[in-house]
């Protein structure tokens, strides 16, 4: 499993683990961490909020091999590779206002929204034909998506757009 931390200010919490005894923890704002599971070991847990605030963490399992992965990580601009494990990378992508960037994901991935300027274009196609649209998005908006080869996003907002990339492999 994945697990984004969204979580203004941070987070405390008692983690309750089957087989262990109940652990304080904190997190960070943006923080990922990754939970193994195994059949002969499931993870089995409970996650306790000490906070007065609402918990926003969102929990993304790798089930099995998607059928077309990438055997390099990506090199693009605007993108730093933050985590990396056997089956899966997470990206961050950062775009100030009026930035772009064009990038082809060759992979299948989670998109995890961290900072909205709520005006974002994408844009794919070429040689004269392309197709545009503007999304949308706060904090904590995720979607999944197939391979995309020639993506243009740009941030048209007034402010910095964040997002996590979770690379399947």
């Amino acid at each position: 499993s994945l697990y984004f931390f969204l979580v203004e200010g941070g987070l405390e919490v008692v983690n309750h683990v089957k087989g262990n005894d109940p652990a304080c923890d904190c997190m960070e704002f943006g923080e990922v961490r990754f939970g193994t599971h195994r059949s002969d070991k499931p993870l089995v847990h409970k996650i306790t909020n000490l906070n007065d605030g609402e918990m926003l963490c969102i929990d993304a399992e790798v089930l099995k091999s998607p059928p077309v992965t990438s055997p390099f990580p990506l090199v693009a601009e605007h993108h730093e590779l933050i985590k990396t494990r056997d089956r899966c990378r997470v990206y961050k992508l950062v775009l100030e206002p009026g930035e772009s960037v064009s990038v082809s994901y060759a992979f299948f991935y989670l998109t995890i929204v961290l900072k909205s300027s709520n005006k974002v274009k994408m844009e794919v196609g070429g040689g004269g034909h392309t197709v545009s649209w503007e999304k949308e998005m706060e904090l904590g908006d995720l979607e999944w998506h197939n391979p995309t080869v020639g993506l243009q996003i740009t941030n048209n907002g007034d402010s910095r757009f964040e997002q996590f990339i979770a690379e399947w492999r």
